[in-house]
């Protein structure tokens, strides 16, 4: 092989994963921002459903209601996993 067919065969290499990791990274980025905006819809629907219980007055956190209580902990849990994949890409 000669100097050039072996620099052409480098260039080739290189461009092959300079193409697989910005494929790679645009669906990382859709997929983000897809999981973004099912937590947004969600947190919408959070707010809305314990804006009753926290303007009542003398009633504690313990009476969200149970449906609230999971989606609160849905959401954690998702910012969570969206956080550390954004983490993970830098």
């Amino acid at each position: 092989m000669t100097e050039r067919e072996h620099w052409m065969n480098d260039v080739t290499s290189v461009r092959q994963i300079r193409d697989e990791l910005l494929l790679k990274a645009t669906l990382l980025r859709a997929d983000l921002r897809d999981q973004l905006e099912r937590l947004e819809r969600q947190w919408v629907e959070l707010e809305r459903d314990i804006r009753p219980v926290g303007s009542a007055v003398g009633e504690s956190a313990k009476e969200l209601s149970a449906s609230a209580s999971e989606l609160l902990k849905t959401l954690k849990a998702g910012y969570a996993r969206v956080r550390d994949a954004v983490q993970a890409a830098v």
